[in-house]
């Protein structure tokens, strides 16, 4: 009995390392939609299983991989938070509200030069967007949230913003209020490419290219990121970019110069 169960057990293991590929990552929602077929908890006691016997990490809140955590994946944490943040921070911690810190402060140590001051961008659960919104703009910070993305065009009004909300329902990809790497460039790159936040697009292209090239982002929690913030198409395309023939890059390139002078 017991050692057909660990045939069963292994079998399992044998599956899932399929969709594990170069040392991707794997969320339990996503490891239930593997096996849908099996029962959540005989699936979540089989992670368990293989976890204490050290054929399988969990390398974060409800991810799992075949290989032990990468810390480089893991943000540097509340003690290098900017003075600001980390007032944010202490305030949210007050309000009972899922959220965590993203963006910027998330991607200390792959950004060579950190802006002196810049919106914090906080990922909180829609139904405490008002309050928190009303909350710091008591405290005589100037709060945004996606609604007053035409506000972030004005440049003057931009300089001034302190805080941007945007609202999120994963938050699996963080650890202690603070999103880990991949969903911190998930982010920033869709407050620099929809609301107009203050980082050029070359500084990101060069954010995004230190994250590859110090092995900090696991691809599948990019994919992660990028379903919760709604951009999943260009995301993708962004990741596959590499596995591009010359002539596919050409004729993209020929499509994206056609679509901007029409």
């Amino acid at each position: 009995m017991n050692k057909e169960y660990m045939t069963e057990v292994e079998k399992f293991l044998s599956e899932l390392s399929k969709h594990m590929n170069d040392n991707e990552e794997l969320s339990l929602k996503m490891i239930y939609s593997l096996f849908p077929e099996m029962n959540k908890k005989t699936i979540s006691w089989r992670l368990y299983s293989l976890v204490q016997k050290g054929k399988l990490y969990k390398t974060g809140h409800g991810i799992y991989s075949l290989n032990k955590n990468n810390e480089d994946h893991v943000s540097a944490g509340y003690e290098y938070l900017h003075r600001k943040s980390k007032e944010i921070y202490d305030i949210l911690t007050e309000y009972g509200y899922e959220f965590y810190i993203t963006g910027l402060d998330s991607l200390i140590g792959e950004i060579l030069h950190m802006p002196e001051n810049y919106p914090v961008l906080i990922i909180i659960e829609e139904s405490g967007i008002k309050e928190i919104q009303e909350v710091l703009n008591e405290k005589d910070m100037i709060v945004l949230t996606e609604k007053d993305r035409d506000i972030l065009e004005k440049t003057v009004l931009r300089n001034k913003v302190d805080v941007i909300l945007l609202r999120g329902k994963d938050f699996s990809l963080a650890r202690d209020n603070i999103s880990q790497k991949e969903k911190g460039f998930i982010d920033l790159y869709y407050a620099v490419t929809r609301m107009e936040y203050g980082v050029s697009v070359p500084e990101l292209s060069r954010i995004y290219q230190s994250l590859q090239r110090h092995n900090s982002i696991a691809m599948s929690k990019m994919k992660a990121a990028a379903k919760d913030r709604g951009i999943s198409t260009e995301i993708n395309w962004l990741i596959e970019i590499n596995k591009a023939s010359e002539k596919t890059i050409e004729f993209m390139s020929y499509q994206i110069k056609e679509v901007k002078w029409s």
